[in-house]
């Protein structure tokens, strides 16, 4: 694969200045040049938007606002900015004429791109089929601690354009689901963190569930829906549909989330590159040292088994535990520390 043959979309917000958070969105959009020589760059940004001349990207797309949705949580003031993110992603992508597309934020940069070695490797072991590359951060596991299936993460997108073109022609998140738990309960037995959401699903469901539901497979009714066909065809999913790489596999840098890496609740709560291995199937074919794979994959599945275990007989507790106001009670951190060595 020539570098040549990919465009990267960088979509969002942007200011030509480094701004108070610490965002330098020229600095992600130079260094990531500098990593994939040869590649268009797309900037797709909002109409009004100060970019200057010499950004050194190939086009600039400028799109009207949509407008935010209500918050996305219950507990939450920010706004619901699925439409926007669909929008803007959407406008970035028709602007795309290479073979292949990368989808990334303007909040982010590549340091390598690691990516595209791994791409080559499955669609070697896949007979020249194409996948959708995605990150694992954040990319639910419907087993763990927030059961939210199809919640494949956005952050990073690559494949071919098409395939990109297709996932984000999702319709536009509407009024009534992005405030579906307002006049509603939440399902019996819905977690702490499923509780929290007013929307009927999570932004990254929004998208998933209409890109799989169009290839036959089974989908949520609501953001937790864990029957076993929802469980059954998330799996087959994202085996067949998709490849999941952990950031540091991608080349993939957020500065805002660097927290996530070293977070034990994140690590367990996402499904990682080795999860997602581990689907595709006991052979491993084609997986260099599939035995010590095997035998990572055993390890990974008994700790998440038992964190999720120790998360479902905890609930009486969960106030406390992942109430972020009270990070510094004495039963919290025993709790973690415990945490740690299952």
């Amino acid at each position: 694969m020539k570098t040549s043959d990919i465009t990267l979309v960088f979509q969002g917000a942007f200011k030509p200045y480094v701004t108070r958070e610490r965002d330098d969105f020229v600095r992600n959009i130079r260094m990531t040049r500098q990593v994939l020589p040869g590649a268009r760059i797309v900037l797709s940004t909002w109409e009004g938007t100060d970019v200057p001349r010499k950004l050194g990207v190939d086009a600039v797309v400028f799109s009207p606002d949509p407008g935010p949705l209500a918050p996305l949580k219950l507990d939450d003031d920010k706004a619901n900015n699925a439409n926007r993110q669909l929008a803007s992603t959407r406008a970035g992508l028709a602007a795309v004429h290479t073979p292949y597309a990368v989808k990334l934020r303007t909040d982010c940069f590549l340091e390598h791109a690691g990516f595209l070695d791994f791409a080559v490797e499955q669609r070697r072991r896949d007979g020249g089929r194409e996948r959708l590359l995605a990150c694992s951060f954040f990319t639910l596991d419907p087993a763990m601690f927030e059961r939210l299936p199809y919640h494949l993460s956005d952050w990073f997108h690559f494949g071919p354009t098409g395939l990109l073109q297709d996932y984000w022609s999702a319709a536009p998140m509407d009024a009534l689901d992005a405030r579906h738990y307002e006049q509603r309960a939440h399902p019996p037995g819905s977690s702490i963190f499923e509780r929290r959401f007013r929307a009927r699903f999570a932004v990254e469901q929004h998208l998933c569930i209409q890109f799989a539901g169009a290839r036959g497979y089974a989908c949520p009714r609501v953001l937790n829906d864990s029957s076993e066909a929802v469980l059954r065809d998330h799996a087959r999913f994202m085996a067949s549909e998709v490849m999941l790489l952990d950031p540091w596999q991608i080349g993939l840098v957020f500065p805002k989330y660097a927290w996530v890496g070293g977070s034990r609740f994140q690590c367990m709560n996402n499904l990682m590159h080795l999860d997602w291995v581990a689907l595709q199937g006991p052979e491993l074919a084609g997986f260099q040292d599939a035995a010590g794979l095997r035998r990572l994959i055993r390890e990974r599945a008994r700790s998440k088994r038992l964190n999720a275990l120790a998360f479902r007989h905890s609930r009486l507790l969960h106030a406390l535990l992942f109430d972020p106001q009270r990070s510094s009670e004495p039963v919290r951190r025993m709790v973690s520390r415990l945490a740690r060595r299952l």
